[in-house]
């Protein structure tokens, strides 16, 4: 790759947006790009630090492997295959990072597992060297019965054995004192980054009082409903602005920095302390949603990140180039909050601007539309603008499998250098699919599948089971769909259903026959409950019916719960899409 956007300026920063651990460590998050973009394109001498992927080299390189090892055998108990384990991925772990990088790689499957395999063993060392006082691996950072609470998070957060990101941050904290902020952001898109992000928070506000923070990202929009009940000594920032953030951080940081006489209550989707301490939304602009027709060309930006760090042969570019669901009516659904966000996407003129400018910067030709869904039909006319603009891409993205995806558009998308789609097929019942208020039949589906493999767009398919209604006859029925079609599905994931905040069975669980239990956790999405309906399985018998279910699909889909392909999209098969396509002639240039 050998791209760089990390620059030092000589004007002094108004504002750091970090991306705490533990994240993607073959991409960095979208809205990091697209929210620095914005800022600076409003005059905001502002920068990104994906600080995840420097934390996941710390955790996942010889030197701390080593330590973990020399603890381990400290322990007159210590597993001896344990230990076995830990000395290879000290002499392996940098090969098995190399690996992931090195071209080629996304079509050597053996060579591929191998290299997740060692990392995942990593953290089993790293894990195990805890004694038990936390899980840390390459994609989760967890300390047992933390979330049980506030106080026992708070206890977890302060505890140097069971938080190892207070000593890791340490680091962090002296680029903070170098480079000088007025201001810091810390963006949380997943469940992991929540423990490092309120460490690094509460680190910053004890050594550096006079930067002003803000919190937000994803996974807190996600959980906006325990917001307010988030103490501030737990989480000791000035404002948390959730849902887009473009317009919301502009006002905040005119009133911040310079003290522009804003009425706190006109700041888009902001959380601001009240007397108490408490968070609280301020005004009604809470559902502020940004035209993305008004966001800077381009709306990604390069500076701030280090590409050579991903563990990727070649980087995937981010463009989230919608935002919302133009469906949002799916029961069990509250990916981005859809059931409040308004379905929008970017013009086309500048989505090819972004495209364009994104290629000179970085040297990559991979594209991943990180969409939450895109119209068939206004992802037809991007790809027949990108054919018509010659620009030779490969790109990705999640849509739904929706009957307006005919054939002659497929071959469309498939000409403009689609190589990869990601579907959330769910469930092929026709009556839970109904349940599920999911356009999707399986009978446009499978057309919609055999196409995408027709025309070289290899294909992913997410399902839940175990939703409430659904029976084992219904669930058998899934089952025998994806052996039928197998040959046109090329990477599986299957999900067990899960009661999650802000999704229309949430809003109203008895209508769906489920009795919401107390809350056993706090910031946490999923919400337990008890299945009332007569026909549907039970949640105790669930993860025996989906183990038995994924060992009889292992035949028909041989890479099922392999570690590269897990995780929306997998972590590498947009990249092996992109490898088994490269030795085909390309439809613009025919090289």
């Amino acid at each position: 790759m050998g791209h760089s956007g990390a620059q030092s300026s000589e004007l002094a920063m108004d504002f750091l947006l970090i991306s705490p651990p533990v994240a993607n460590f073959g991409q960095a998050t979208a809205g990091l790009s697209v929210l620095t973009s914005y800022l600076r394109s409003r005059g905001w001498e502002a920068h990104q630090w994906d600080l995840a992927i420097d934390a996941f080299h710390h955790f996942h390189s010889p030197a701390y492997l080593q330590g973990c090892l020399d603890r381990l055998e400290q322990e007159a108990e210590a597993d001896p295959k344990v230990l076995e384990v830990a000395r290879r991925v000290v002499d392996e772990i940098d090969q098995a990072k190399d690996a992931l990088r090195t071209k080629g790689v996304e079509t050597d499957l053996q060579r591929m597992k191998w290299a997740f395999d060692t990392i995942n063993e990593a953290g089993i060392v790293i894990t195990a060297a805890s004694l038990g006082a936390y899980e840390h691996d390459f994609r989760h950072f967890g300390v047992p019965d933390a979330f049980r609470s506030y106080e026992s998070l708070e206890e977890a957060l302060a505890d140097p054995a069971r938080n190892p990101f207070l000593d890791y941050l340490e680091e962090a904290l002296a680029r903070i004192e170098r480079e000088q902020p007025r201001a810091v952001g810390i963006s949380m898109t997943y469940f992991s980054q929540l423990m490092p992000g309120f460490t690094l928070a509460r680190l910053i506000k004890a050594r550096f009082p006079e930067i002003r923070l803000v919190a937000g990202g994803s996974y807190l929009t996600a959980v906006e409903h325990d917001v307010p009940s988030i103490p501030r000594s737990l989480l000791p920032v000035d404002a948390i602005i959730l849902h887009d953030g473009e317009e919301g951080l502009d006002q905040w940081l005119s009133l911040e920095l310079k003290g522009e006489e804003i009425d706190p209550a006109q700041i888009a989707n902001c959380h601001l302390p009240d007397e108490g301490g408490a968070f609280r939304r301020v005004g009604e602009r809470n559902r502020v949603h940004t035209d993305l027709d008004t966001l800077p060309t381009p709306m990604w930006t390069l500076e701030g990140l280090e590409l050579d760090k991903y563990l990727v042969p070649q980087y995937p570019i981010p463009l989230p180039l919608s935002r919302g669901c133009y469906w949002g009516r799916c029961s069990f659904c509250n990916i981005s909050c859809q059931t409040v966000a308004t379905y929008r996407t970017r013009p086309i003129e500048k989505a090819l601007e972004d495209i364009r400018i994104a290629l000179e910067e970085t040297g990559s030709n991979w594209f991943d539309f990180p969409v939450d869904s895109f119209r068939p039909k206004e992802l037809h006319a991007l790809a027949l603008a990108i054919i018509d603009a010659g620009l030779e891409i490969e790109w990705g993205a999640e849509v739904l499998l929706d009957p307006g995806f005919k054939d002659e558009v497929i071959v469309d998308l498939a000409r403009s250098g689609c190589r990869t789609l990601r579907f959330g097929l769910e469930s092929a019942s026709v009556e839970t699919l109904k349940a599920m208020n999911k356009p999707t039949r399986p009978k446009h589906a499978s057309r919609i599948l055999r196409t995408c493999k027709a025309n070289g767009i290899q294909t992913a398919a997410m399902l839940i089971a175990g939703f409430p209604t659904e029976t084992q006859r219904q669930l058998y029925e899934t089952y025998d769909y994806l052996v039928e079609n197998a040959d046109s599905i090329d990477y599986l994931t299957l999900h067990q259903y899960s009661l999650v905040a802000g999704s229309p069975m949430a809003q109203d669980p008895a209508k769906f026959g489920l009795y919401l239990l107390e809350a056993d956790a706090v910031l946490w999405t999923s919400m337990p409950f008890v299945n009332t309906n007569p026909v549907g399985m039970k949640n105790e018998d669930l993860p025996e019916v989906i183990d038995a279910m994924k060992e009889g699909l292992r035949e028909h889909y041989p890479d099922l719960g392999e570690l590269w392909t897990v995780a929306i999209g997998g972590w590498m098969t947009f990249p092996a899409a992109c490898g088994v396509r490269r030795q085909l002639v390309h439809p613009i240039s025919g090289g």
